[in-house]
């Protein structure tokens, strides 16, 4: 289990050689400017999983809202390449995306909500996903000027909170940046860093 903690990070990375720093300014030269909050997540491998998926659609920031403990095992270590922020409430939340000019984005299921297919994204997103089992509370939702669902169309009545955030990070980046190139192949994957997986 980890928590959020930016000097032990920024502490790691002066202490790396100068490839993987290099790697590191390389994936900040391409962040796109939206980011994605997360509200008190209870399953913390979650995070985890979510930090990668933010990493591979190069989102600008991840916000923990509440609850900042994660599985690092999840995240495959690779929180320590994101810029994560922490947020303890609702208010610091809305005040931090006031400050940033973040428009936030509810992802929810909600008579209220655009269907994905048809959301017209705002100049500089910012996603915010509920906890697992209940969601965004109602109060949250009533301070979210943007709300968006993505349709289903069989029995279970939600999907995966990772899941969720995939597939709309896919939708985001793929209408709003069409000619944005992929990491470099290597075989059957993604391969930004020659080096990983060195001995």
């Amino acid at each position: 289990m980890a928590r959020h903690n930016r000097e032990e990070i920024e502490r790691y990375w002066r202490e790396q050689n100068p490839r993987r720093r290099a790697v590191r300014e390389q994936i900040d030269a391409r962040r796109l400017p939206y980011g994605i909050a997360v509200w008190n997540l209870s399953k913390d491998w979650n995070i985890g999983n979510l930090l990668r998926t933010a990493n591979a659609f190069l989102a600008g920031e991840i916000i923990l809202i509440g609850r900042e403990e994660f599985n690092d095992t999840g995240s495959a270590q690779i929180h320590r390449f994101e810029r994560m922020h922490h947020e303890p409430d609702a208010d610091r939340f809305f005040a931090y995306a006031a400050e940033q000019s973040y428009e936030v984005v509810a992802v929810e299921i909600d008579p209220q909500a655009a269907l994905l297919p048809r959301f017209e994204y705002p100049r500089k997103p910012l996603f915010l996903l509920g906890n697992e089992l209940e969601g965004l509370p109602e109060r949250l939702i009533a301070r979210v000027p943007h709300k968006v669902m993505i349709p289903q169309y069989g029995l279970i009545p939600c999907l995966n909170v990772n899941i969720s955030c995939s597939i709309v990070l896919y939708d985001y980046v793929s209408r709003t940046y069409p000619d944005l190139d992929p990491a470099p192949l290597d075989g059957a994957k993604y391969k930004l860093d020659p080096g990983s997986g060195r001995k």
